[in-house]
């Protein structure tokens, strides 16, 4: 009878899984900021991540891939750690807060033109669909079902609105060069916007109707 084949837990496979991401998708970034992203190469990326290029391609399938991961990790890492203001505050209090908090991971660093590179190369993929678990989609969904929030629209469709205002705000910082305080101000703006948008129907501003002619 032969002995039963040693395979790792489930857990750990998949911490290796996300430590391997990780690793190569800092090589990435360190490569993206020495020689740019159109002459970063990813075989290059591959052999200081210590992983084969065929290991590299089942994380990520081009550098367009590697540069969303890079700038759109960023505003999902900066609303993980908002998830308890998320869920202790009002929905409108919380993500002004996240705002500002995105407006300073962004604005202390000195690479803009990369990054803005890294948006172009992003944006040629097109915004992926959020997971149903992001804890935006999450947190919208709750405010929901507590009828704070309109119901008649999927909760993700407000969530990808929200992440696109606060996408587009960052571009157009990145390309103003705005300081933190001014792109606080952009992004908080553009958030209102959606979050108005999104109130419950009778809570909504209701446009005139339309004169008669005579």
């Amino acid at each position: 009878m032969s002995r039963p084949t040693h395979r790792e837990p489930e857990g750990l496979r998949e911490r290796k899984r996300r430590e391997t991401e990780a690793h190569i998708l800092s090589q990435a970034i360190e490569s993206f900021r020495k020689q740019g992203i159109r002459a970063a190469n990813l075989g290059e990326i591959a052999s200081a991540s210590r992983v084969s290029q065929a290991t590299l391609f089942n994380y990520f399938s081009n550098k367009g891939e590697l540069a969303e991961a890079w700038v759109r990790g960023e505003i999902d890492r900066a609303l993980v750690r908002a998830t308890p203001q998320l869920s202790g505050r009002g929905l409108r209090s919380a993500l002004r807060i996240l705002c500002g908090q995105v407006a300073e991971l962004v604005s202390e660093r000195t690479d803009h033109a990369i990054r803005l590179e890294a948006w172009r190369e992003a944006g040629r993929l097109g915004s992926k669909a959020l997971d149903p678990a992001h804890p935006l989609v999450e947190t919208i969904r709750r405010w929901q079902e507590s009828e704070r929030v309109r119901a008649d629209v999927d909760a993700a469709a407000i969530a990808e609105m929200l992440m696109e205002a606060i996408e587009g705000g960052l571009i157009a910082a990145l390309r103003q060069e705005l300081g933190a305080a001014e792109l606080t101000n952009v992004l908080r703006s553009r958030v209102d916007l959606i979050l108005d948008g999104a109130r419950k129907r009778n809570e909504r501003v209701i446009a005139p109707s339309a004169a008669r002619g005579g």
